[in-house]
């Protein structure tokens, strides 16, 4: 009985063992998915703000434009 006990506690603990690290494994990769996700989010946040300059280059370009083209009918269609 002795002998079967001692296998039975040597199974557990090699069973316990793997479970944490597993665990750790697991918990390692959940912080390091974690960092990836916060640098694609200042990524995006770049991205996005370099996106709203650039819309607000062209609209400020376009607003120019249309005044330009609104003077020029009004002065009975001369372009140049």
């Amino acid at each position: 009985m002795d002998r079967l006990e001692k296998e039975l506690q040597s199974y557990v603990r090699a069973k316990h063992q793997k479970h944490d690290a597993f665990m750790k494994a697991f918990d390692s990769w959940g912080k390091e998915m974690e960092m990836t996700l916060n640098k694609l989010e200042k990524i995006n946040g770049a991205l996005f703000q370099q996106f709203q300059a650039n819309m607000s280059d062209a609209e400020a370009f376009f607003a120019k434009k249309e005044k330009q083209f609104a003077r020029m009918f009004r002065q009975g269609g001369e372009f140049l």
